[in-house]
């Protein structure tokens, strides 16, 4: 009963956590594996993220520096046959090979017991995990508790590595950005024929079929959201809660984003034969904030929940954390109470991920222009204004500069141009004005020169 205790309290540390925590996860749990088996050190591989055949070294506990080896492939050695055969071996090395042992009152000898267990999940190596000691721990390890956290632990190493795979696949896509823009109208229709196949494969399969099904998902959501660029935001963000809503057969789904105490609304999808309509403006209870940053999960919530005195629907919410806290939220209407399992929970934190990662990158990559513009502006001694673009085209504070005879013609090529999405307009050569427009999915901005 003990050790069921401490195991569970071992699962509770499998939670997906910002790359910039996770080593200290990683030692904390095996910290707290060598005291459950009275081992001087452990120490955890995990595998590449592109290259399946190589594993390398996480972090471990009870060591200081690098161990011997530092990677290694199923080819290699010791630890290369425990991945090649699939099952924990057993043998006697010297302290050396630890690197420089922490001082221990586990471990005297200057040979000990080295076992290594593959972390298995779906068939594939996800890491390696060894435990030095003076006695054998594999005995131990073979009970079905044990068995259950080793798998459990292999699922949250795969989860790792596909979030980094998903990261060498951003950091790749930055630098295609422009041939993905000469391709944006061929992928924009590549993707809403998509979003329409899957709408027709979705109805035919039963919600949340299978675990495998949640995993392609999320990666076909990462995988959307890493050709998102300033030009393509908006009607990638319309696939992404389309494709999202559908898969879930819910009523309509929107991207909120807190600013101070409010949300304010990036984007929003409603199904045609839905009659949802969204708030002008969100303001969750704080009660509904807290429990969302104590319980780190997605939840299944009432329209009360959400303070909508005349909603009947039930929303699921998917929360978005940075080291600040809740950042951002998904939330999806349903029509009657939507079930989250355990694992389900975990899952959805992923799409957020998906989704606000690639938005922070954009937004990062618009600043970073809005930036170089006005310093071009200020050098040109250009005059810069601002307004929303999704207000009318004809109430524009700057129309009045355009002659009346010219106005309908400059209207209409700034109406073709947003609707384009096209980030950089200028005016027809009819229109007797030097001006720049930069278009992005919030406002346009004007530079006016004399």
């Amino acid at each position: 009963m003990e050790t069921a205790k401490s195991i569970d309290a071992l699962d509770g540390l499998l939670v997906p956590v910002p790359e910039e925590r996770l080593q200290d996860v990683l030692e904390t749990i095996q910290a707290k594996l060598c005291t459950n088996l009275n081992a001087g050190a452990s120490l955890l591989y995990i595998c590449d993220a592109v290259n399946h055949e190589l594993y390398i070294y996480e972090t471990g506990s009870g060591i200081s520096g690098a161990p011997i080896p530092e990677r290694f492939t199923s080819e290699e050695g010791f630890l290369g046959q425990v991945v090649k055969e699939r099952r924990a071996l057993s043998e006697r090395f010297s302290t050396k090979s630890l690197g420089n042992l922490v001082s221990s009152s586990l471990i005297q000898d200057t040979e000990i017991n080295i076992s290594a267990v593959p972390l298995l999940y779906q068939d594939q190596v996800e890491g390696v995990w060894c435990i030095a000691s003076e006695g054998d721990v594999l005995s131990t390890l073979s009970q079905p508790v044990w068995q259950d956290f080793l798998y459990k632990w292999a699922a949250y190493l795969q989860s790792i590595r596909s979030r980094r795979y998903i990261q060498a696949l951003l950091e790749k896509s930055q630098v295609q950005n422009q041939e993905l823009i000469t391709r944006e109208e061929e992928l924009r229709q590549n993707l809403e024929e998509l979003a329409v196949t899957q709408e027709e494969m979705h109805r035919a399969q039963q919600l949340l079929a299978k675990q495998t099904d949640n995993q392609n998902f999320v990666i076909d959501l990462f995988t959307l959201m890493a050709a998102a660029i300033p030009a393509n935001l908006r009607s990638l963000s319309r696939i992404f809660l389309a494709q999202l809503t559908q898969y879930f057969h819910g009523e309509g789904s929107v991207i909120l984003f807190r600013e101070d105490t409010h949300w304010r609304t990036l984007f929003s999808w409603i199904g045609k034969k839905s009659n949802l309509s969204f708030p002008a403006d969100w303001s969750l209870p704080p009660s509904t904030e807290v429990g969302l940053e104590q319980s780190r999960k997605a939840g299944c919530y009432s329209a009360s929940d959400l303070g909508l005195s005349q909603d009947e629907h039930y929303w699921v919410i998917i929360p978005y954390y940075t080291s600040t806290g809740l950042t951002g939220l998904i939330l999806i209407a349903f029509l009657e109470p939507f079930p989250i399992t355990a694992y389900d929970s975990k899952s959805f934190l992923h799409i957020g991920i998906a989704y606000f990662t690639a938005y922070e990158r954009v937004m990062q990559t618009v600043k970073s222009t809005l930036e170089g513009i006005e310093m071009i502006a200020k050098a040109s001694q250009a005059q810069v204004s601002i307004a929303d673009i999704n207000a009318p085209i004809e109430s524009l504070p700057w129309l009045t500069e355009i002659p009346l005879v010219q106005r309908e013609s400059y209207i209409a090529s700034l109406k073709e141009a947003i609707q384009k999405e096209i980030p950089l307009w200028l005016p027809p050569e009819s229109v007797a004005t030097k001006e720049l427009l930069i278009i992005n999915d919030q406002f346009l901005q004007r530079m006016k020169w004399s």
